[in-house]
């Protein structure tokens, strides 16, 4: 019978190296149009947190220096030995082109550019990036009905408020 892998959830459960490459490759992500937008930034700190605990200050001074300095750090090909840490890296890559809600040409080239690096295919790739499309298609889609709904109750509450 195949033992059942605990999926990964967290990116201190990666390896040292593969921590500092995924930062670096949503990185060059976030500076692929040389914008480093507020909701980037708060995207990468919720990633990196565990760099807060687990590494030295240099590390963490080289990621903020990327982002001020807007630097786009080379990415070297990285093997990547458990699958589920893959899977991890590949989901987190494909977010983040997401992260400022909408997505650019030159976010998705540097997704494709890093995810090779993984040994990852063109068709896995695109793969991840269609359906990471369509859950965003999706949540702005909620976001929209939601919006309706609350424009609904405050029109109730304003009719209510008249009659009184």
């Amino acid at each position: 019978m195949e033992e059942k892998r605990k999926k990964i959830r967290y990116m201190k459960e990666l390896t040292v190296p593969e921590q500092m490459w995924l930062a670096k490759a949503v990185i060059t992500i976030f500076l692929a149009d040389n914008i480093v937008e507020d909701s980037q930034v708060l995207y990468m700190k919720r990633l990196s947190e565990v760099f807060l605990d687990e590494e030295p200050r240099d590390t963490l001074k080289e990621i903020s220096r990327l982002l001020k300095t807007k630097e786009i750090p080379v990415l070297e090909k990285l093997e990547v030995e458990d699958p589920e840490h893959l899977i991890f890296m590949l989901n987190t890559l494909v977010t983040s082109i997401f992260a400022n809600e909408r997505k650019s040409e030159n976010e998705v080239k540097n997704y494709f550019i890093a995810g090779l690096k993984l040994g990852v295919t063109y068709e896995v790739l695109m793969l991840k990036l269609t359906y990471q499309k369509e859950r965003f298609r999706i949540k702005m889609a909620q976001k929209q009905v939601d919006s309706t709904i609350r424009e609904i109750v405050e029109v109730r509450k304003q009719k209510k408020l008249r009659k009184q």
